[in-house]
């Protein structure tokens, strides 16, 4: 970080996290995987919009110091790498057709701009009114507020549906999440392509195998910490992070959730909300432009 850039997180971190006592952090850190996932409960609306949501400030504060596989990655390294990616399932797939998209949640926009930049027709389309204002900023796409389970989009009206960084498994109930599953179905045209992509390893999760704890390096000595514990009974992983600086006491966020489908949930799902086919791609560990070690992410690509 640069001078000047732990007060301007701890200042973004006052919107949703909350200082607790290092014993208290320390406990919910060491105890039982029970007694975690009792105390942290998320709120059935923990993802929504808002000034204290966990999707606010705070989690683009510390996004934007998440470090890369290496010193010299930056997040526009990544974001040019992620849309490669994403260009070379389009070209798969669609051929010669250059595909309109729907970027379904846009975050900032950092996908869509470069979609966009690309030569591609690009809506992006986010809850969070702030993250909105700044993809809007980039003006490369066009952007609108929508809640995924009721996209005011007209049927057909997408080739391809890109949803980015775990961001379908938030809703506490299922039926949101097949409710999800079916808008993505509905605006897409005949033959169109939804993309969802990941970082969780779900095979760990579901096999217990799962690695709950996981600390980085902020900067400046600033910690992030995350538990995450899977609970069968809600069928996901439920969640508390922490932000430590030097000499303080830590930041907590609320809990929040990430449901986990294995392979034979996602196809019965996807066959349910109207999908022809699903295919499922992992990339190893060692693969060129792979995670880092230990962790694991994948495409699911649902065909219209």
């Amino acid at each position: 970080m640069t001078s000047g850039a732990p007060i301007r997180l701890k200042k973004a971190l006052g919107q949703g996290f909350r200082r607790v006592p290092a014993q208290a952090a320390q406990h919910l850190w060491t105890c039982p995987e029970a007694e975690f996932a009792a105390a942290a409960q998320p709120r059935d609306t923990w993802w929504d919009a808002g000034p204290d949501a966990y999707f606010g400030q705070a989690y683009r504060a510390i996004a934007e110091r998440f470090p890369g596989q290496d010193a010299a990655t930056t997040e526009q390294d990544r974001t040019r790498r992620e849309v490669d990616r994403i260009c070379a399932v389009a070209r798969e797939h669609f051929g010669a057709l250059t595909p309109r998209i729907l970027d379904i949640p846009c975050g900032y926009g950092r996908h869509a701009e470069e979609l966009a930049r690309r030569g591609f027709d690009v809506v992006g389309m986010e809850l969070q009114e702030g993250y909105l204002r700044a993809a809007k900023a980039g003006g490369a796409a066009l952007y609108a507020a929508a809640d995924m389970r009721r996209l005011p989009v007209a049927t057909g009206a997408f080739d391809l549906l890109v949803n980015m960084w775990n961001s379908l498994g938030y809703f506490l109930d299922e039926r949101d999440e097949v409710a999800t599953l079916e808008e993505f179905r509905r605006v897409l045209r005949p033959g169109g392509l939804a993309l969802v992509h990941g970082d969780l390893d779900r095979r760990a999760a579901l096999e217990g195998r799962w690695v709950q704890h996981m600390k980085v390096p902020l900067g400046d000595d600033v910690l992030f910490l995350v538990r995450q514990v899977f609970v069968a009974e809600r069928g996901g992983l439920v969640c508390l992070s922490w932000v430590a600086f030097p000499g303080e006491e830590p930041l907590q966020s609320p809990a929040f959730f990430l449901r986990v489908w294995d392979d034979a949930a996602w196809e019965r799902h996807a066959r349910s909300a109207g999908f022809a086919a699903v295919r499922i791609e992992r990339m190893r560990a060692d693969a060129p432009g792979a995670p880092a070690a230990g962790r694991e992410e994948s495409v699911v690509l649902l065909t219209a």
